[in-house]
Formats: structure tokens, sequence, C-alpha cells
């Protein structure tokens, strides 16, 4: 009997530890990051969670790296090596450029999406394409040594 209430006292001293450790980084993500990363990646575990001055960055273990500006709207979703997911695609892009994209038959092999003030820059395996908001273009070009990766 008195071996059993140990083991049930132990049994529930690890439950709590476990429960304590957590994921601390996800408890760290706000809101509206929290709803990203539920929405996009929804089977990922998050690696890490830093801010700076100039926004956020989300890792995903074995993963996306994604980074947010200050308003925590997305500016690079990197799927280090894998595919980003096709909802992501699809919803985040603009239709012109998610209808370009899939006219090329290239809407499942995205591999990072970044965006500034009026470009979007979509990374495929070995090519790239930057869309400009304002114009409309689409301009192609290869993933090279330079030092953003891309070349124009």
């Amino acid at each position: 009997m008195k071996r059993n209430t140990l083991t049930s006292i132990a049994l529930m001293v690890i439950i709590v530890m476990m429960g304590a450790c957590g994921n601390s980084a996800w408890d760290e993500l706000p809101q509206s990051i929290q709803r990203f990363v539920n929405e996009y990646f929804p089977f990922g575990e998050i690696q890490s969670y830093t801010t700076g001055q100039n926004g956020s960055v989300v890792s995903i273990k074995d993963g996306a790296t994604i980074s947010f500006n200050t308003d925590y709207a997305w500016v690079d979703v990197n799927g280090n090596g894998e595919v980003l997911p096709q909802q992501f695609v699809y919803d985040q892009l603009p239709a012109t450029l998610y209808n370009y994209i899939e006219s090329m038959e290239e809407d499942h092999s995205i591999y990072r999406v970044r965006r500034s003030l009026h470009i979007i820059t979509v990374e495929f395996l070995d090519s790239a394409i930057a869309y400009d908001e304002n114009t409309g273009t689409i301009t192609s070009g290869s993933l090279a040594a330079s030092p953003d990766g891309l070349m124009f």
C-alpha cells in the first residue's frame, strides 16, 4: 500500500512538472501569431520565438521559420528546405500572383515567400519570381550567389 502511494505521488509530480514545462515558446506568442501558426502550420512544434526592434521570428522545429513585422504581419516565410503549405500560398498571395504560379504548375513547389513594401518574392527550388503589387508585374529570376540569394 505504501509503495502504491509513493508511486502515485511520484507520478503526479512528474505530470505536474511536464505540464509546467509545456511549450513556453507557444505561450509567449501573441494571439495573432498563434492563429497564423495554427492555421498554416498546425502540426509544427514551436522551437523558439524571439522579438526585436523590427518584429518577431518564430521557428518551428524541423520546419519553417516565420518572420513578422511589428504589426504581426508575416514578412518572410521560409520552409527551410520544405515546401510551404498550399493553404498558406492560396490564402496569402494576391490572386494575380497565385494564378500565375498555378499556371506554371508550381503552386506545390514554393519554398519561401518574402514581402517588402510592395514586392512579394516567391522562391522555388532554383528560381524565383517577384511580384510588384503597385504595377502588377511579375519578374522571373534565378537563385544565385547574391547577398539576398536572388538575381532579377
